[in-house]
């Protein structure tokens, strides 16, 4: 069996999206893989096995509201990562 979490797809998109506005003091992949994960950590999951589940995961979170509360949570996760990042910041020169 083959399944993916759509959400995986959406918070991708939209933290590439945003990503240049977000305000953190390291902004390299860790970092923002670190953001990634911590913003799918919390959300519900939308399991999908096909493309036809992902068109309808997409559309069901086109609405105002579903994209607010990924990029609230993206906000969140890079609260946290700006506070306490898995890596040491190197001060700049």
């Amino acid at each position: 069996m083959n399944v993916k979490n759509a959400m995986e797809i959406l918070v991708e998109e939209a933290l590439n999206n945003y990503w240049s506005q977000l305000q953190l003091p390291c902004k390299c992949n860790i970092c923002k893989t670190d953001v990634y994960a911590i913003t799918l950590n919390n959300l519900p999951p939308r399991y999908i096995s096909n493309e036809n589940g992902l068109a309808f995961v997409k559309a069901e979170n086109f609405d105002d509201q579903s994209r607010v509360n990924i990029l609230n949570q993206i906000v969140k996760a890079t609260g946290v990562v700006a506070v306490r990042p898995s890596h040491e910041i190197k001060p700049s020169s």
